[in-house]
């Protein structure tokens, strides 16, 4: 039995191929940490210790803490960290952690709103009761609220404020809540709480019994589908600069490899040779194409101004042909709504279900569709004209 974790499923959410090369392959790659890893790892540190220190009627002040801080900052930096916004340095990153520090201190001092339950609990959920799928994970602070509220508190060191929906379905601390539920029957109430250090912002949220139902068969079906999985195809995002499979994946490898040589070597390189040719070749494309577009418009310039539809060359006849078609508001056009409501009303939208708007146009060319529908839709109808040019033999 796999006992899985939020971050083993958002890996699979993010790219299976990663999730692959992670939790299948066990690919062991030697990873430079990145810097914002790297602070939030300190970040985490500095506040465990505020509030272990707490559960023993210590209470540190804000300069022990930054201390702590730049001293945790210093043993473990290294020069293998990577920092990928290239615009910044180590040091704006450690004052970043200082303000976050400072800003939290200035906040919550004395630190007596709430009682602590746990440091980095490990909490292990058991999703459909019968011990078959299984998810574990670690609360960064628990923390008791009066007599009947438990709280689930996550530190947050990143550089983006999410919105209250994405909170409100936000799988993490929504999973640590049916934990803390079954571990603290007394709790009446749990509240999930994200501080976002970066803004000095708390922002808070709830579930309800019927949203945890739903959480627990969404989170085994998704367990399913990673296990019923037989092709992991990779996802190219924005997250890959700080993907560690890199040098393994189909969609980056050859970007290593070619950025790897030399600058001499760099356009030899037969892939670049390649992609480079292939580019020159759409270009000039384009420019055939631009060219015969404007050869067509010619020939039917030349058409009308003399009244004639073939026009003959040296060993081949241009026939120059029109076709009006109908153009129905297709699915960006705000007036498809009205088009869709028309058919819906009419009784004719079990034909169009899929809003087939080529099947649709063809049928009011065609007249084939009943004349009230066809006088209602007209108005979101334009004619469009299609111009083609046939060569043949003289």
């Amino acid at each position: 039995m796999t006992l899985y974790s939020h971050s083993r499923l958002s890996t699979f959410e993010q790219c299976p191929l990663k999730f692959r090369f992670r939790y299948i392959d066990k690919i062991s790659v030697d990873t430079a940490q990145s810097i914002e890893a790297f602070l939030g790892s300190r970040v985490h540190e500095t506040l465990e210790k505020l509030y272990i220190d707490l559960k023993f009627q210590k209470t540190n002040t804000l300069p022990d803490l930054i201390k702590y801080f730049s001293d945790q900052w210093k043993k473990n930096w290294n020069q293998t960290i990577k920092i990928v916004k290239k615009d910044y340095t180590e040091e704006n990153y450690r004052k970043m952690g200082e303000k976050f520090i400072t800003d939290y201190y200035n906040r919550y001092m004395p630190f007596n709103d709430t009682r602590i339950l746990g440091i980095e609990n490990r909490v292990v959920i058991d999703l459909n009761g019968d011990g078959k799928f299984k998810l574990q994970g670690y609360i960064d602070r628990l923390a008791m609220k009066g007599e009947d509220t438990v709280e689930i508190h996550d530190y947050k060191t990143n550089s983006n404020l999410p919105l209250q929906d994405y909170l409100d379905r936000d799988r993490q601390l929504a999973l640590y809540a049916i934990a803390v539920q079954e571990a603290y029957p007394f709790a009446k109430k749990i509240r999930l709480v994200w501080h976002f250090l970066a803004f000095d912002k708390e922002m808070v949220s709830s579930r309800t019994e019927k949203q945890l139902d739903s959480l627990k068969k969404e989170t085994v079906t998704l367990i399913k589908t990673i296990e019923s999985t037989d092709t992991f195809e990779p996802n190219e995002s924005a997250l890959c600069g700080w993907c560690e499979f890199t040098q393994f994946c189909p969609r980056k490898k050859h970007e290593i490899m070619a950025e790897a040589l030399p600058a001499g070597k760099y356009k030899d390189e037969s892939g670049v040779k390649l992609v480079n040719k292939y580019v020159e070749l759409k270009d000039t494309e384009k420019l055939i194409h631009q060219e015969l577009e404007d050869l067509k418009q010619a020939l039917f310039n030349y058409g009308k101004k003399n009244s004639v539809d073939n026009i003959t060359g040296s060993d081949m006849v241009a026939r120059l042909r029109k076709y009006i078609n109908i153009r129905l508001p297709g699915r960006n056009d705000e007036d498809q709504k009205k088009v869709i409501d028309i058919l819906k009303k009419t009784g004719a939208w079990d034909n169009f279900s899929a809003l087939d708007t080529f099947a649709l146009s063809k049928a009011m060319k065609d007249k084939t569709i009943d004349a009230d529908i066809q006088n209602k839709l007209s108005k979101f109808a334009k004619e469009a004209e299609t111009k083609m040019v046939y060569l043949g033999k003289k």
